[in-house]
């Protein structure tokens, strides 16, 4: 039976048998006399933070669930799933210390969003030999890419990283032409003298520098940002196919048109023959059905797929503010240049299936933009591809 006895304010009970009381003081919880031979049980402070803790969590465990599909905020609350681990499993922590029952209760929805949350299972494959460069005998290609904020990241913060990983393909996303003149100043065409660019005003632009010659093909049609793309040759006379892709951020009524952007994604690349590799800012991670349902057109994350990877991977946000107007910060100095932990990945290179193997991916800090770039050394197959004419 329950009750509230007068004066005790806001409280929940529960009926117990009186041999109870002593294991719930144990279990923290507050018995309550309630009748003859039982105890009221005082639901008290642990169970009702448990209960808010679980709470917060759950918006984001129900759009994870349904697929993180439009309408907003279904695809914001699905990304958020990473940090909606957090205040879940604290919210068992505190179920521990009060009752067993809540435990199992609150540990199912953790259960879920931690399950999500670990590296996948690596795909069968093989742990890739010595070799780097695109002439060894298993062509190995280094591809680093980043979204620069509209072009203002650091440009020798850049350079310096292509030189220390030996960088064969850079892979730009929001590339201007402001920053397309500040890269060549700072001697990138001594490094990846081949090009082939779109830049933009504003946001959407992108581009290729290589080593080895690109040869442009048509971009991907019915994306909103530029989607460069070209082919690369391979040892053995065969090719390989490289794809800059920037979705549309599913912001500011733009769901609709994320999703589909992400569904013409795969659908072009699922009709591209030969091996690729599709690198930059797809604004979607794991946590997203659109952005599985591109992988499973015979797709790997390199993040997932890769013998050394970096867990949980996250590239985005790396700072609270990185935009200046006329050259002065939109906010105080310590909000635009305060780093924060990234706590989504939404930044990708993802390779064909087929014959691909992934030594290693590691995202990268570059100073000037809220993205962690991504670097993946992955080992292309020499059979599949198209014969180069």
């Amino acid at each position: 039976m329950c009750g509230t006895p007068g004066g005790a304010g806001f409280a929940t009970y529960v009926a117990w048998p009186q041999a109870q009381a002593m294991l719930l003081t144990r279990r923290g919880l507050d018995p309550v006399p309630a009748g003859p031979g039982t105890i009221g049980v005082r639901f008290g402070v642990s169970g009702v933070a448990a209960l808010i803790l679980t709470a917060l969590a759950f918006p984001s465990l129900l759009a994870r669930i349904i697929g993180g599909h439009p309408p907003r905020p279904g695809p914001q609350l699905a990304a958020l799933a990473p940090v909606a681990v957090l205040p879940a499993v604290a919210a068992v922590g505190i179920a521990a210390a009060t009752a067993w029952w809540l435990t199992v209760l609150l540990a199912l929805p953790a259960a879920m969003l931690v399950a999500w949350q670990l590296p996948r299972r690596r795909p069968p494959g093989y742990r890739a030999g010595a070799g780097s460069g695109l002439t060894a005998e298993v062509p190995t290609l280094r591809m680093f890419t980043v979204n620069v904020r509209g072009g203002w990241a650091d440009p020798d913060a850049m350079l310096r990283t292509l030189r220390r990983h030996d960088v064969d393909v850079l892979v730009i996303q929001e590339l201007t032409p402001s920053m397309v003149s500040r890269l060549a100043a700072a001697g990138l065409a001594e490094v990846l003298p081949s090009t082939h660019l779109d830049p933009r005003p504003g946001s959407a632009g992108s581009g290729l520098w290589a080593r080895c010659p690109l040869h442009p093909l048509p971009p991907l049609p019915g994306l909103t940002a530029a989607t460069p793309r070209v082919r690369v040759d391979l040892a053995g006379g065969r090719a390989a196919t490289l794809v800059v892709v920037h979705v549309k951020a599913p912001t500011k009524g733009r769901a609709t048109q994320w999703q589909h952007e992400l569904a013409i994604l795969g659908s072009e690349l699922a009709g591209t023959p030969g091996p690729q590799v599709v690198a930059g800012d797809f604004n979607a991670s794991r946590d997203h059905q659109p952005f599985r349902d591109v992988l499973a057109r015979g797709f790997l994350d390199c993040a997932d797929a890769a013998q050394r990877r970096p867990w949980p991977g996250f590239t985005w946000p790396t700072n609270l503010d990185t935009r200046v107007s006329q050259g002065r910060p939109r906010f105080r100095d310590w909000l635009r240049t305060g780093r924060t932990l990234p706590v989504m990945r939404l930044d990708h290179v993802l390779v064909s299936r087929a014959g691909t193997a992934v030594r290693e991916v590691r995202t990268i800090r570059i100073p000037g933009t809220d993205h962690r770039g991504v670097l993946a050394v992955i080992d292309l197959p020499l059979s599949g591809g198209e014969p180069v004419a």
